[in-house]
């Protein structure tokens, strides 16, 4: 019987041997600080600004605020004043978007810098990769896992775009495991053995007249750099596999009426289909 720790939106998820299954929020990795922008100057107008800036004028008659009059916001110089304080009020939102750069989770100018800092890309940054698959490989990057458990390596995969589940198997061991039981059989050692089943895997199809013969695959798919980025954290002394078959979802047996079909201790009968055999 394997342990499984799979990713909270695998909803139809089912595990084959009925081992315990242990749910993973991934988005809670996601949740970034709620930085609000409370202060006034974060991204003024010209109106806004524009009572300070008359104040900073001398006073007097010659200045439109005679015998201390309030200056006039609708006057020659308080347009004047205006056009004045337009560069300030570029420059205030200006100030404000460089400090959410501070942010992987706000950058928009400064994603080469961060790249740079972080060393990506890396040999896990394969083929041609979009703003979006960059922003994501620099926020995995970013996450630093100073820990390894399946649950990471779940938020890992999900921030790089990948819906996985992870499978610890349990190895037979004479004298503890029990014959015809769920403990599994192996020419290897599966205590040091875990491995990650994908969901829904790109792949490309070889197409008459774009792909070419002897070059394309009847069906490719590359995930290089999901690979690359977990086996990088994975414990040394592990062994990852990496599993893309399609998986089998658990159906309930019903009766005609809707009744579920139960076995003699109450518990109800699954059967285990390949979603493709629905269709």
């Amino acid at each position: 019987m394997s342990t499984w720790h799979v990713n909270s939106e695998w909803a139809d998820f089912h595990a084959v041997d009925g081992g315990p299954v242990t749910w993973i929020d991934a988005t809670a990795d996601f949740a970034d600080p709620n930085v609000t922008a409370d202060d006034a100057l974060t991204a003024p107008t010209v109106d806004d600004l524009l009572p300070s800036g008359l104040a900073l004028w001398p006073r007097g008659a010659a200045w439109g605020t005679p015998d201390g009059e309030a200056p006039s916001l609708t006057s020659v110089f308080a347009r004047l004043t205006s056009a004045i304080l337009a560069l300030f009020a570029d420059l205030y939102a200006r100030a404000w978007r460089l400090t959410e750069e501070a942010r992987s989770a706000s950058i928009v100018d400064s994603l080469e810098e961060w790249e740079a800092e972080f060393g990506l890309p890396d040999p896990c940054s394969t083929g041609e990769m979009t703003a979006a698959d960059r922003m994501a490989t620099l926020r995995a990057r970013v996450a630093g896992l100073p820990s390894v458990t399946p649950a990471d390596i779940v938020m890992l995969a999900a921030r790089l775009g990948y819906v996985v589940a992870i499978e610890e198997p349990d190895a037979f061991i004479a004298g503890v495991s029990s014959l015809a039981g769920l403990g599994e059989l192996s020419n290897s050692d599966l205590e040091q053995q875990w491995v990650v089943i994908v969901r829904e895997v790109p792949a490309s199809q070889f197409e008459a007249g774009i792909a070419e013969t002897g070059v394309s695959r009847l069906l490719d798919f590359d995930n290089g750099r999901l690979e690359c980025a977990i086996r990088r954290i994975a414990p040394a002394w592990t062994r990852v596999v990496f599993n893309y078959a399609e998986q089998p979802i658990g159906l309930a047996l019903e009766t005609g009426d809707g009744s579920a079909i139960v076995t003699e201790t109450g518990k109800g009968l699954v059967v285990s289909l390949l979603p493709s055999n629905l269709s």
